[in-house]
């Protein structure tokens, strides 16, 4: 038995996807039927998205939730959905540094590789104009510009582990006000499907 293990904020978790649930239990659903209906290895998905979540978060939980969701025949892959909580700016300050968050996907990534798992991450969807550089109900300001700088650190990170990375910042972008709930940030069920669609293609192609 394989396990797909996913990790992230909100977009993760699925919120805002009033169909299915997000593009994570999407997958899981058509792992599901997969198993039912062909009697192909049974694939456990494993949701682990958490509202609000920065990297910061992710450091205190990954060792033990990772490993105890781990498949005894090693068949096992991680995924990394952060960045949207991380870049966020707030009085003045990112909830968490470029540098900063960096340094805690290396972390994750290099514990995950010791355990002989596939590493995969995901880059950070874009943010609707009307909220591009202007203060959120949280008062917390996004801009473009500082997605795209987080997303080249993703890149980066990716290149110097040789994991995977899944770009769903082009996709959404092209058409993301169609993607984008009223509050401009979170995916709405059309945007979690494209997620589903980009994310699996790469994932179980």
């Amino acid at each position: 038995m394989a396990s797909i293990i996913c990790f992230g904020d909100s977009i993760t978790r699925g919120e805002s996807d009033a169909d299915y649930g997000g593009w994570a239990d999407r997958i899981k659903t058509r792992l599901i039927k997969q198993f039912l209906e062909t009697a192909k290895e049974r694939v456990s998905v494993f949701n682990m998205g958490i509202s609000g979540e920065t990297t910061d978060g992710l450091m205190q939980r990954f060792p033990h939730e990772f490993v105890t969701r781990l498949s005894d025949d090693k068949k096992n892959t991680v995924l990394f959905g952060y960045g949207a909580n991380d870049l966020a700016n707030q009085d003045g300050k990112f909830l968490v540094t470029i540098e900063s968050y960096i340094d805690n996907l290396s972390h994750c990534i290099e514990f995950a590789l010791e355990k002989e798992a596939s590493v995969v991450l995901i880059n950070v969807t874009p943010i609707a104009a009307h909220l591009d550089g202007i203060p959120n109900v949280n008062n917390r300001i996004r801009n473009d510009e500082t997605i795209r700088r987080y997303n080249q650190a993703l890149l980066a990170l990716s290149v110097k582990y040789s994991v995977n990375l899944i770009d769903v910042y082009t996709p959404f972008n092209d058409r993301k006000e169609d993607y984008l709930t009223a509050d401009g940030l979170h995916p709405n069920s059309a945007g979690h499907e494209l997620l589903y669609q980009v994310i699996s293609l790469s994932l179980l192609s």
